[in-house]
């Protein structure tokens, strides 16, 4: 009888160990033993914006994929082609330049790496990155994301009976420029007469320096501010805050407790979905090198509109219906941006 239990306990053991070997063994197909991803971007992975996004995908990148990952904040023009260089020696695969502006260092390390995937990240749809076979472009389309902000703002400024709007940019590169401008847009497409006042501060870090700027732009009659700035964007929720106004922001969904009474609306880009599903394809052997386009209909261009803020509870349900339409088809973003 001794002998049959014992038996029948190295049975239940033997099963156990089948069982915990299975579960510790990785079948998922999305999963690569060899991806190694390395993120540049130029800022802190932690300034509530552009290059948090980014660091986001990144990680997204790692559970998704089981890639080993690595990445460089605050990188100085001067060090951009000697870290991407150095990921290169080190034997990551995928290398991944968070913005436009590293693409000059980006081509010159390509061209010496033709095994490794360098990617370029923009909100700049009209951006053109692919070249050669070791080269793409991962863009949210920044128009959409404007567009999207624009209506909101024309709807509000539409019920104060307001004729005047602000939109603030950090440093002028096409990525802000593109967003600004699907922003006019977006106002136009509401109430061509109202009249849009734009500017840049020169700055993705001064938040001072917007806040000035939004400032400027309310004492000369505009009663709502746009600001896309990375970390510098909250300036704008500072100067509506002290000096009466709403805010509209980017990628600004975090803050909306803080500045719960004047920031109305976020046009979000989720660069995190952006890289993810590129990254997916080249693991999926799907992969050829191209300038990969995505914004609202693939899920990478959002929105969240506030709660509490009372102008844009009154017009919360006219903005929806616009993102319905544009996700039906019914409205062409790209149609009333090229008019």
């Amino acid at each position: 009888m001794k002998k049959m239990k014992k038996l029948g306990l190295v049975l239940v053991l033997l099963l156990l160990s089948l069982v915990v070997v299975a579960c510790d063994s990785d079948t998922s197909d999305n999963k690569s033993d060899d991806l190694k991803v390395a993120l540049v971007v130029t800022g802190s992975v932690a300034d509530n914006g552009w290059c948090q996004i980014g660091y986001e995908g990144l990680k997204e990148i790692e559970k998704t994929y089981g890639a080993q990952v690595a990445y460089n904040e605050n990188t100085p023009v001067s060090q951009y082609n000697q870290v991407i260089k150095t990921y290169a020696k080190d034997g990551y695969n995928v290398i991944i330049a968070h913005g436009t502006e590293f693409k000059d260092a980006i081509l010159e390390v390509a061209k010496d790496y033709p095994d490794t995937q360098f990617f370029i990240t923009s909100s700049d749809r009209t951006a053109k990155i692919a070249e050669g076979d070791n080269l793409s472009g991962i863009l949210a389309d920044g128009v959409e994301q404007g567009f999207l902000q624009g209506v909101t703002a024309g709807y509000i400024a539409q019920n104060q009976g307001s004729k005047t709007v602000g939109a603030v940019g950090g440093i002028e590169i096409a990525a802000i420029k593109t967003t600004i401008e699907g922003f006019e847009t977006g106002v136009h497409y509401v109430d061509p007469s109202i009249k849009v006042l734009s500017g840049y501060t020169g700055s993705f870090d001064d938040v001072n320096k917007l806040k000035e700027q939004s400032i400027t732009f309310i004492q000369q009659g505009a009663t709502i501010i746009m600001s896309t700035a990375n970390a510098a964007t909250k300036g704008g929720f500072e100067a509506t805050l002290d000096k009466g106004g709403v805010s509209i922001g980017a990628n600004a969904t975090s803050l909306m407790d803080t500045y719960k009474n004047n920031l109305a609306f976020s046009a979000n880009v989720s660069m995190v979905k952006a890289m993810s599903t590129v990254i997916g394809k080249l693991v999926d052997g799907d992969f050829k090198n191209a300038d990969f386009v995505m914004g609202i209909n693939e899920g990478v261009v959002t929105m969240d509109m506030s709660t509490t803020q009372p102008d844009m509870l009154k017009v919360a349900d006219k903005v929806q219906a616009i993102y319905d339409d544009i996700m039906s088809g019914k409205i062409n973003v790209t149609d009333e941006y090229n008019k």
